[in-house]
């Protein structure tokens, strides 16, 4: 443990001798998967390279998990990265847990992330569909490693650096590979959807939530940097951030960029740009990108329509995907809702009852919706759905004292001079405004950037120096 109370990252001693022995034994191993199957062999050399690449150094891990939040098209025997990853993250926390290492620090945020994760699992006494409740109880588990992991292992400012660098070099390639599909440069089809941009996650909805997590921790990230060079490059990731949300044509995403970007000029500079100069930069930056965005015609064309089918359907679509066909759909949900208020149906189970509630809802035309099960396309209503209530009342309770908390952090680290800490929390609670703007479209409850950006909250107090005034303090 260092002068300011940090613990310092592990660093390997493993003899040379022990490294031959257990090279040995993972070529063994990777061999004996290959005759078992392609796939297998796959997975287990990534489990492999994540372990032995964090037993190097710990903040491998964090790195590999940052990375993975844009590679979750990438699967193994249809097994998606961050499954695959889980359990190597697991290990090794619990590892440097035992080592005394890494600790999860008691919190307020902690406490409802408990609560929330307790309630979620008491739903398998009462849920209508146990298997859809034990599969997104085990995304929530997913997640939860992915909490555990930001907040037990970002120890120090070089590490929280490193992650941010790592978002920041995912979001420009992922964003950029996405805008030069949509402009039909590239024939990375993989990352279109039906003519929208959806990055490594597979989905544009979902797509745009994660590069509105990481905008502000590249903005922040860039404050930091000493090199002109650097912090100008960043400022483009940050640009390229923002096509690429807009060209997703995500209506819950332009939402919320809208609302980040209205924010962002009223931010006092230290807060998160770094100083007076370095945010009117920021400002000319994005104002320029958007004027050369919205001179092209058709994109102007597109994201206008896009944006005002958000409550209006458009000519002859009623699809789930229009503006109105998620409008009916909640009315299912909220017809589940008032069926059971308190407990809901179970957690993850209302696409299971979505069919039988889009037939029996009066006003809702069944016919382009009974195909298949549907989720409720929003994570407040969903869980409503899903949890009751009180599962909603937990859930909301979790965001908002991860706000506050990171609030009061913020206001800590700049009172002891800790402006990189202040900036990034900031930056967070941004992330975490266009995160729950975005998901009033989406079910992101248990997406892997919420979670990430609780783990990170919960980790930043380990970077203000000691003696520093207590949140309760700083905040007063």
């Amino acid at each position: 443990m260092n002068a300011v109370g940090r613990v310092e990252p592990a660093r390997s001693h493993i003899a040379p001798a022990a490294w031959a022995a257990l090279a040995g034994a993972v070529a063994l191993a990777l061999g004996l998967a290959s005759s078992v199957g392609t796939n297998v062999a796959v997975g287990l050399a990534i489990l492999v390279t994540a372990g032995a690449a964090t037993m190097l150094n710990p903040a491998v891990m964090l790195v590999i998990l940052a990375a993975s939040v844009y590679l979750e098209i990438l699967s193994v025997g249809g097994v998606s990265i961050s499954r695959l990853l889980a359990p190597v993250a697991l290990l090794f926390i619990t590892f440097e847990w035992l080592r005394a290492r890494a600790a999860l620090r008691p919190a307020m945020p902690l406490a409802f992330v408990a609560a929330y994760s307790t309630w979620a699992l008491a739903s398998l006494l009462w849920t209508v569909s146990p298997s859809d409740t034990v599969t997104l109880l085990a995304s929530l588990c997913i997640a939860l490693i992915y909490m555990a992991s930001f907040a037990m292992l970002t120890n120090s400012a070089a590490t929280l650096r490193r992650v941010l660098y790592v978002l920041a070099g995912a979001s420009l390639i992922v964003g950029a590979i996405s805008l030069a599909s949509v402009a039909g440069i590239t024939s990375f089809s993989q990352d279109l959807q039906a003519g929208r941009a959806q990055g490594g996650v597979g989905d544009p909805n979902f797509f745009a939530n994660v590069q509105l997590v990481a905008f502000p921790l590249v903005l922040a990230l860039a404050a930091e940097t000493k090199r002109e060079w650097v912090r100008l490059g960043l400022y483009g990731v940050a640009l390229i951030a923002v096509a690429s949300i807009l060209s997703t044509l995500s209506r819950g995403g332009l939402i919320a960029l809208v609302v980040v970007l209205a924010i962002v000029p009223f931010l006092r500079s230290r807060s998160l740009l770094g100083t007076p100069r370095h945010k009117a930069v920021v400002l000319i930056f994005l104002a320029a990108g958007l004027v050369a965005l919205f001179s092209r015609p058709t994109f102007r064309a597109e994201v206008t329509a896009r944006a005002t089918s958000i409550f209006v359907s458009s000519s002859g679509d009623s699809s789930s995907n229009s503006g109105s066909g998620r409008t009916e759909i909640w009315k299912a949900a909220r017809h589940a809702i008032d069926d059971h208020p308190l407990l809901g149906v179970g957690y993850g189970a209302f696409p299971t009852v979505s069919t039988e509630y889009l037939l029996n809802t009066p006003g809702i035309d069944p016919v382009a919706f009974t195909a298949r099960p549907i989720e409720a396309h929003s994570t407040a209503i969903g869980t409503t759905a899903e949890i009751g209530v009180i599962g909603l009342a937990l859930f909301v309770a979790m965001v908002l004292a991860t706000g506050v908390f990171l609030r009061r952090t913020a206001r800590r680290a700049f009172s002891a001079g800790a402006d990189f800490a202040g900036r990034v929390a900031n930056a967070l609670i941004l992330s975490l405004v266009g995160w729950a703007l975005s998901s009033l479209f989406i079910e992101t409850e248990t997406s892997r950037p919420l979670w990430i950006i609780i783990g990170l909250a919960l980790a930043l107090p380990q970077l203000i120096p000691r003696g520093a005034p207590s949140s309760r303090t700083a905040a007063s």
